[in-house]
């Protein structure tokens, strides 16, 4: 199965085994010029299959197995719902009333898709939980053009907080409560709140690390953005400080972020915080985290937790730096298993 990952600044490609094993066989990264994806909708087809078809040569990618491809969480909306209990062919329609009350754009302008949600809460009698996802169909649209004028087929699209959820949360994880991805990637930070089982809230923050990089000389920006690199302790110093009030700011706006989550139920409560990301590696930012969050587990995702055997010391293969960086497209190379 192969993973695609668009976002504003770049393109992350991981084809993975179809065999038991799942192994790597494939990674990839591609920059995306300024503008080309704007608050995720990309501007010009043409240049983004351009820029698909350079990643795919430089990967000696074979495109014959299916892809799954990612929709920024940007104009999107996913979270459960309770509506009374109904027989399928009619939560379809309750669930577009429901969402009607929830999105800023019309029902018309919208793609929409459920699934029931079977571990959680225990609804009121007569209710039942769906977990609802609706994306815009402005962006939607020209991302199916980039692969249907390139002559592949998608296996499907997922929002990239799914995606996420998969690569990270491990089956031992999926029975725990209050479990916080935050996504620190290019263009956006996402803030996924995985609880009682299921993915139960998401929200984007129209800034990501290249907002935070306008702090530093032009230099130390280049030292630290893009595909990881060696940068020696007392520069990553220098940077932290510089980066830290930008860093402690967004922060402060995930605080709000799952305090509102919290104070919606009496249930609510975050227990754990996972950051992945490219963002995830800036200098200070998981202590900008723990600042914020001093009562709460801190901890690097790992998207190879469902992928590689348990119990077993096995080297990933990638170094954890760089495996943040391929997160989502980890997450949706894994949608086969």
């Amino acid at each position: 199965m192969i993973g695609i990952d668009i976002s504003s600044r770049s393109i992350k490609i991981i084809r993975l085994s179809n065999k038991r094993d799942h192994r790597l066989l494939t990674y990839c990264w591609e920059a995306v010029p300024a503008q080309l994806v704007a608050k995720g909708v990309i501007t010009d087809v043409p240049a983004m299959q351009k820029i698909l078809r350079d990643a795919f040569k430089k990967c000696r990618l074979d495109v014959r197995d299916g892809i799954v491809a990612s929709i920024p969480e940007a104009q999107s909306f996913l979270r459960v719902v309770e509506i009374p209990v109904m027989p399928d062919v009619e939560i379809s329609e309750a669930v577009q009333w429901e969402v009607a009350q929830h999105i800023p754009f019309g029902l018309e302008n919208v793609y929409i898709d459920w699934q029931s949600v079977q571990a959680g809460h225990t609804p009121a009698s007569g209710r039942q939980e769906v977990l609802v996802g609706a994306a815009e169909k402005k962006v939607v649209d020209p991302l199916l053009q980039v692969f249907t004028g390139l002559g592949l087929e998608l296996t499907a699209f997922e929002l990239e907080s799914q995606a996420i959820v998969r690569a990270l949360i491990s089956r031992e994880m999926e029975t725990k409560k209050g479990l916080v991805i935050v996504d620190l990637g290019g263009g956006a930070t996402n803030v996924v709140i995985f609880d009682h089982g299921t993915i139960r809230f998401t929200a984007s923050l129209e800034k990501g690390s290249g907002d935070l990089l306008t702090a530093l000389a032009p230099a130390e920006a280049t030292s630290i953005d893009g595909p990881p690199k060696e940068v020696n302790e007392q520069i990553q110093t220098t940077i932290a400080q510089k980066l830290m009030p930008g860093l402690e700011e967004m922060v402060v706006e995930i605080q709000g972020i799952v305090e509102f989550y919290n104070g919606i139920d009496t249930n609510h409560e975050v227990c754990e915080i996972f950051l992945t990301g490219g963002g995830a590696n800036l200098p200070g930012f998981d202590r900008a985290v723990v600042k914020y969050f001093d009562n709460v587990h801190v901890q690097r995702g790992n998207p190879w937790v469902n992928i590689l055997p348990v119990g077993q010391d096995v080297q990933l293969p990638l170094s954890m730096q760089e495996s943040v960086h391929y997160s989502t497209a980890l997450g949706l190379a894994q949608r086969s298993l």
